[in-house]
């Protein structure tokens, strides 16, 4: 059965796998470390890189008895610390434009879902006042079918 747990499993496997394969050259690459299903705490971040991802939203549409149409938001937080400003900027903006580039040629997440694509991210230069401290949320809307 098909449920957002599911599809959230997915999508960490796919950036996992997957995401490297995307990063522009000089970019660290990232690890099974570098991305969780959490939400994210910056004083406890275990590298200087994180991707934390979050369920955000779901809107369901009935199509049977047996299933729902479903388009579920996530929210992906890009985060990167300890690092000068200047760099902190290249490298979110380097996670962010692999993320599009792997969503946007795995938009079925390895055939997990229908379809999925970023519909919005929001630039934060310096989390919580700390401008050592850089983010980029960005939020995916993923469409499956979920069944019962």
């Amino acid at each position: 059965m098909k449920n957002e747990l599911t599809v959230l499993n997915a999508l960490q496997t796919v950036i996992q796998g997957q995401l490297n394969e995307h990063l522009s050259e000089g970019l660290p690459t990232i690890s099974d470390r570098n991305v969780t299903i959490d939400f994210p705490d910056t004083d406890l971040m275990p590298m200087k890189t994180m991707l934390y991802i979050q369920p955000n939203w779901a809107d369901y549409e009935n199509l049977s008895t047996e299933s729902d149409l479903s388009t579920f938001g996530i929210s992906v937080f890009i985060v990167c610390k300890k690092d000068t400003q200047e760099n902190l900027t290249k490298k979110i903006y380097g996670y962010f434009n692999a993320l599009y580039s792997l969503l946007r040629t795995n938009i079925s997440l390895n055939g997990e879902v229908d379809f999925a694509s970023i519909t919005d991210a929001d630039f934060y230069p310096a989390v919580e006042g700390n401008k050592n401290v850089q983010a980029i949320e960005v939020t995916i809307a993923v469409s499956y079918t979920k069944d019962f």
